[in-house]
């Protein structure tokens, strides 16, 4: 008999199967780890005292098969557009857990370093050498892919090119189903009054604004001004060039990535989504570290 089952992370509700119970997997929705109560046994008679559906049994299992009845209809009666806001919740959920783990990462260089690490690496003449995606390599997990860097070379020398040739996992953005192979999904704002001006990188302790309340990194699509699209490349998005439109013109404003909206993590380490109509003022609020805008306390709940 099936059991119907709701995700402790995302609460959405799906019946599964006997032959499941008491095991591990992902949530059909949200991707995130679940464990499958043992729920089989439950519905097991013994030898001695047949199997029996109780009254109230029967009446749940006719509900779960009116919901479903209803599910297809508006699956047939909408053209799909309730599977197709399911698949979006989920590319959701798993950008916010790459932006997440970013964002520890930056935190930790910058808890050994002092600051945050320079969005774009110069040598003494001044020339772009490394992004800040090679810099955190080993604070991801990814200290093998760091080591193959040299970063006396720039980061389109032929070494490097190589040592990129391989993108960490965390870059890749989840909806972009290997059409823009290599390309990273995800960017800093750079500027005046950035976390990122062009004088260096601020410390966590020259911030003002409320660190739940200050984006650290975005997802967003290549800059226009991106050569040849490569995760290693040290581009990012200019905050001069934006107008904080979510979902904006592609490759200057963040977004364009997923249709409804775009996701970002704040300094606290935490993954928030942004959707379409988000206003621009609050977007650039949260963008700056010093501020001191009197943002509400559920501007990103």
């Amino acid at each position: 008999m099936p059991y119907l089952f709701t995700c402790p992370h995302c609460h959405a509700k799906t019946q599964v199967e006997d032959r499941y119970s008491g095991k591990s997997g992902e949530c059909f929705a949200c991707g995130a780890p679940i464990q499958l109560p043992e729920f089989a046994a439950s519905t097991t008679g013994s030898a001695d005292q047949p199997n029996k559906r109780p009254l109230g049994v029967l009446i749940a299992a006719g509900v779960v098969l009116t919901m479903l009845v209803c599910l297809v209809f508006a699956v047939i009666r909408f053209g799909g557009s309730s599977v197709s806001r399911l698949a979006e919740v989920r590319t959701q959920n798993a950008s916010i857990r790459n932006l997440e783990s970013i964002a520890a990462a930056l935190n930790a260089y910058a808890a050994d370093y002092g600051t945050y690490p320079p969005a774009v690496q110069t040598n003494k003449a001044g020339q772009p050498m490394h992004s800040w995606r090679v810099l955190i390599l080993p604070y991801l997990g990814e200290q093998a892919t760091y080591d193959q860097f040299d970063l006396s070379k720039p980061w389109d020398h032929e070494i490097n090119l190589q040592a990129s040739y391989m993108m960490p996992s965390v870059y890749m953005h989840p909806a972009d189903a290997n059409q823009m192979a290599g390309t990273s999904g995800y960017y800093l704002v750079t500027g005046p009054g950035t976390l990122f001006p062009a004088t260096g990188p601020l410390s966590p302790d020259k911030i003002s604004d409320k660190p739940s309340q200050t984006i650290l990194v975005v997802e967003g699509a290549p800059p226009l001004s991106n050569s040849i699209g490569s995760w290693a490349e040290p581009v990012d998005l200019d905050f001069s060039k934006m107008r904080g439109v979510v979902n904006g013109t592609v490759g200057v404003e963040v977004g364009g990535r997923m249709t409804s909206g775009a996701a970002m993590a704040t300094i606290d380490g935490r993954g928030h989504f942004l959707p379409n109509g988000f206003p621009p003022t609050t977007f650039n609020e949260l963008v700056t570290p010093n501020g001191n805008e009197p943002l509400r306390d559920d501007t990103l709940d």
